[in-house]
């Protein structure tokens, strides 16, 4: 395994975000180009990176660093229980939880232990907040997320998105 470092974004960390984010939608594409499209590329890094860098307390993102360069990353945000949980039927509404927005890496880094390094990340500041559980989607046909999500991290699934295209 590589070793990465986990930090907080920085200004300049825009630009190697743009290749991860990118190789994800190209690696998605390869599986289902009816779903998946590449971004627009002009201004993604500067997109990017005002994403990266916030001041919300509930919100956490992080960069998985190689020499200098931002080479992953992971956004994640922080739910207080919900104000009608006690008439809901879910209990984790009742509970304050983490929902993982987006996690991406470099494909020339996948399996080196940046993606796990990012959501080991989450899952200790998850725990400083207190948080019950943390969720997360993907898509189900992908041979990259779900076993990594399912076997290296540890992750159950829960639940099932169903769609219908309409045209």
């Amino acid at each position: 395994m590589i070793e990465f470092r986990i930090r907080a974004p920085q200004p300049g960390d825009g630009a190697g975000v743009a290749v991860a984010w990118c190789d994800f939608a190209e690696f998605y594409q390869e599986i289902n180009p009816e779903s998946f499209r590449s971004p627009n590329r002009d201004g993604l890094d500067a997109w990017l990176e005002g994403k990266l860098l916030t001041d919300d307390e509930d919100r956490f993102v992080r960069v998985a660093d190689l020499g200098g360069e931002a080479v992953g990353f992971v956004g994640a945000a922080f739910m207080e229980p919900h104000e009608d949980a006690d008439r809901q039927l879910v209990r984790e509404l009742a509970q304050p939880r983490v929902f993982v927005n987006a996690l991406a890496v470099q494909r020339g880094h996948w399996r080196s232990g940046a993606g796990a390094g990012l959501m080991t990340a989450v899952e200790q500041w998850a725990r400083a907040r207190e948080a019950h559980l943390i969720t997360l989607d993907t898509y189900a046909a992908s041979p990259v997320s779900v076993p990594f999500y399912e076997r290296r991290m540890g992750y159950q699934r829960q639940g099932i998105i169903f769609g219908k295209r309409l045209r």
